[in-house]
């Protein structure tokens, strides 16, 4: 006798699936509320298991493939690999985790989750993409601050839910860029007046595409990453705490990215040469203690 409601496959197929630069995402069977995902990251990728409030969610995760750290506040991290399995149920806070090889991740939630896991940073995903191909110079520009930002972020001993903000609002900083005219964003000389004006507005359009992300409102720090202490940045002009602690740590890791990075009016920085700068313009336009957190981890990385 044939057994109603049993569903057997063994094509590999997927009821849905979303495909992101560094991950993917197999939505293998849902019903009830309750998803089954096969997830797949790529290695040295920080991702983020968020608190959900006012939900009886409970996640668990097996892993099938690969190794990744689960990375506690100023404690050392704890390894997690193949045929180990962590969950959560009422999670108070958030919990950052890390992957140190390529990991493919038995997901289960019993409440519906595929959707705002994929498609609503799927478009994020592909402006960051876009511009990248626009502009060769940019290119692996937010990764890297997204990367620079964690390290600070994580020295500092910030809370979980501020290392969550910061590690998406880096990788998205500068998303904003894919309305600025191609004719601005690939020139290759310094802007004049009228087009830097242009070029500013990115923050602003950063805002509002950021805020397509349900689950963590990180507009502000996007909005923010340009301000300085002194007021001189934009959009508004922001000063000392008017600023978050999350925008001043993207400040430095974007500044740094950029003065080491080649661009097409001007050659790359070396470490100590953008270091310096970094010096230079501490308690002007950036924080001192970022600023002395991020060369703490230079040091220890043997960067400098």
């Amino acid at each position: 006798m044939n057994c109603k409601g049993l569903y057997i496959s063994n094509d590999g197929k997927s009821l849905d699936k979303a495909i992101l630069d560094d991950q993917k995402i197999d939505l293998i069977a849902a019903g009830d509320g309750v998803e089954i995902m096969i997830q797949e990251i790529e290695a040295g990728i920080p991702f983020i298991i968020s608190s959900a409030e006012g939900t009886n969610l409970m996640e668990f995760f097996y892993l099938l493939d690969g190794e990744l750290d689960y990375l506690p506040n100023n404690e050392t991290p704890t390894k997690v690999k193949t045929g180990d399995f962590f969950y959560t149920k009422k999670l108070e806070n958030s919990c950052l985790f890390k992957t140190t090889t390529y990991v493919k991740m038995l997901y289960v939630s019993t409440q519906p989750m595929f959707h705002y896991l994929g498609e609503s940073l799927k478009e994020l995903y592909k402006f960051n993409k876009d511009i990248g191909l626009k502009d060769k110079y940019t290119h692996g520009h937010s990764e890297r601050v997204r990367d620079y930002s964690l390290k600070i972020a994580l020295e500092m001993g910030l809370e979980r839910d501020s290392i969550f903000r910061i590690t998406l609002a880096a990788l998205f900083h500068d998303v904003g860029k894919i309305n600025v005219p191609d004719e601005i964003l690939k020139k290759p000389g310094k802007l004049n007046d009228e087009e830097y004006e242009i070029m500013k507005l990115h923050v602003n359009s950063g805002k509002e595409l950021v805020k397509k992300i349900k689950y963590t409102d990180i507009s502000y720090i996007v909005e923010q990453h340009h301000e300085r202490l002194d007021g001189s940045g934009y959009p508004k002009g922001l000063k000392n705490d008017e600023i978050s602690i999350e925008a001043k740590i993207i400040a430095v890791a974007d500044t740094f990215d950029t003065m080491t990075t080649e661009r097409p009016y001007r050659h790359a920085s070396t470490v100590n040469e953008a270091i310096y700068e970094l010096i230079k313009y501490t308690g002007i336009h950036f924080d001192k203690n970022v600023v002395d957190t991020f060369i703490k981890y230079l040091k220890k990385e043997n960067i400098i």
